[in-house]
């Protein structure tokens, strides 16, 4: 709506068919168009230039891309209701009766390097009252510029970074290295939207802003560490678009660290996750499995990925692994472990080894499931015994599982604890409420129990969930919201508080803890990362967490 004359309204709408407009490619989610309304909605004019397939870039190239879905924005001039900016990737300045969209910010179109502004553009807001003054949020963070009202079809306003000082950055995943709290060079590997996946070695513990080198470009997803590693060096992984895995065996904080290229399985052809999950056994829960001493072959070298299947590698330490290490643990092969209720989003969304135990393993699925499996670990294919624990949903909410954990103090490998974090909203599924669930395993499963352990957690979506290995009474839930935690999650209704002192108020994608279980990490989506001592065995300290701001260098 214009600020000027509320009568004035403008609307951008996706496309949510497949189609070859642009740079589209038979994918749904470009750009339909846009409207104009002049007498409050009462009628709508529909904006010449504003389909996708008329969009161009700077080099007058293809101007649509399949994700208005993500990024889709409208800000008029305050002072003239004709003018109007539009978000997609880039930042687009058109007018009610012009026929041209001209692209100001030239994210994949820059006739340098690369341009000054990042793609993926989610907000647009110009200064109140001000013509000249706007500003935009993206996937790199805050930009703006002095000078809006200059832009037209052919002048672009003078755009300029805002995210000094700021901790800006979306972590999907990340890890830490074993005793952190207590080494004198920690490291940690974090993967972030549209900016890669990066790492740093600290000089002692963290206390402010540092350089994070970039490791593997693109879309960084899933990031773990080998605690172990070669004797010489840890061994770090990266994930990134299109189900992609690459390793580092040496230096692999450095400036052109030594990454592999794609050392995935044979999962291409499965439906996945655009964001693929996978996870890495790091040992050192006493009394439970361990990973081989250090060396080449050695380290901790058992991974297992989630596809609508679970694949599974025990060669991350051998220096000639590969694409052929990788194996499918279901048996029969070709289980799929969803519903199939959701199309290609029926798919696993978390998968995470037992801390204790390495033959045993808890997927969650993106349509309610929830599966345990036994067996893992043997290196040979289809010998795991995966136990569907879903229950028809008659505890378990059927709504996407986006965190799984196992508890770390289970008594054995047939006596699995596990932690179901829960999607979505109560109103979803009214009959079976609830955010945080706990299921309670004997004899492999064959028998087993789910609770609620939602207590007092306020009704929003649950994205990641881990055990205190030190307290296993003490659990963390990451939500939209931050960190909750809870001192005893054995009761019933477990009492959670918000984890503040110094934690943002963000989502929180993934908690990760290290080898000898020091140090909880906390990986945010756009507020960088965190870390915080975990309690012992001892009395509980009210959780005071230390930040990690990070800055991604190339």
């Amino acid at each position: 709506m214009a600020p000027s004359n509320p009568n004035y309204i403008y609307a951008q709408v996706q496309s949510i068919a497949p189609n070859n407009n642009g740079g589209c490619g038979s994918a749904n989610g470009c750009q339909l168009g846009a409207w104009v309304s002049t007498d409050g909605g009462g009628s709508w004019t529909y904006m010449e230039g504003s389909q996708g397939g008329a969009l161009r870039d700077c080099q007058n190239g293809a101007g649509d891309y399949p994700q208005n879905w993500y990024d889709q924005g409208v800000a008029v001039d305050p002072n003239n209701p004709d003018r109007v900016f539009f978000d997609t990737f880039d930042v687009w300045f058109a007018t009610r009766t012009g026929t041209v969209w001209n692209d100001t910010t030239c994210g994949y179109s820059y006739s340098g390097s690369a341009g000054p502004v990042h793609v993926d553009q989610h907000a647009l807001a110009f200064l109140p009252g001000s013509s000249s003054i706007l500003l935009i949020g993206n996937d790199g963070g805050a930009h703006g510029t002095t000078n809006a009202d200059v832009a037209n079809q052919n002048t672009d306003p003078t755009w300029f970074n805002m995210d000094t000082g700021l901790n800006t950055i979306e972590f999907y995943s990340g890890d830490i290295s074993g005793n952190f709290l207590n080494s004198a060079s920690p490291q940690a590997n974090g993967g972030a939207q549209d900016n890669g996946s990066s790492s740093v070695t600290f000089a002692g513990t963290p206390t402010g802003p540092v350089l994070w080198q970039l490791g593997v470009g693109g879309d960084g997803f899933y990031a773990r560490i080998d605690p172990v590693g070669t004797g010489s060096s840890l061994r770090f992984w990266q994930g990134n678009n299109s189900g992609s895995l690459h390793r580092c065996v040496m230096n692999c904080t450095n400036q052109n660290a030594p990454w592999s290229g794609r050392v995935s399985g044979a999962w291409s052809g499965d439906t996945q996750s655009f964001i693929l999950p996978y996870d890495l056994f790091h040992g050192g829960i006493p009394g439970g499995d361990d990973c081989a001493p250090p060396g080449v072959p050695g380290g901790c070298g058992h991974l297992i990925a989630g596809t609508t299947r679970v694949w599974e590698t025990i060669n991350g330490g051998n220096a000639s692994f590969g694409s052929s290490d990788w194996y499918i643990t279901n048996n029969p092969t070709n289980q799929n472990m969803t519903k199939q209720t959701l199309g290609s989003r029926s798919f696993i969304n978390q998968l995470k080894y037992s801390p204790k135990y390495q033959s045993v393993a808890m997927v969650g699925t993106n349509d309610g499931n929830a599966w345990i499996g036994f067996n893992l670990g043997t290196g040979a294919q289809a010998q795991a015994n995966w136990v569907n624990v879903t229950d028809n949903n008659l505890v378990l909410p059927n709504r996407p599982v986006l965190g799984v954990a196992l508890d770390p103090s289970a008594a054995s490998p047939s006596l699995p604890v596990g932690y179901a974090a829960m999607g979505g909203f109560d109103a979803n599924t009214p009959a079976t409420p609830g955010h945080v669930f706990q299921v309670t395993c004997a004899a492999n499963c064959a028998s087993f129990t789910w609770a609620d352990k939602t207590g007092n957690l306020p009704d929003i979506p649950v994205d990641s969930i881990i055990v205190n290995p030190n307290i296993p009474q003490q659990v963390f839930a990451g939500t939209d919201w931050g960190v909750y935690y809870t001192d005893d999650i054995t009761v019933a209704s477990p009492v959670w508080q918000r984890f503040e002192n110094g934690l943002p108020h963000a989502m929180v994608w993934d908690m990760q803890i290290d080898r000898g279980s020091t140090t909880l990490s906390v990986w945010t989506r756009s507020r960088g990362a965190y870390v915080y001592p975990l309690a012992g065995a001892g009395p509980t300290p009210t959780p005071t967490p230390t930040s990690t701001p990070t800055v991604t260098v190339s």
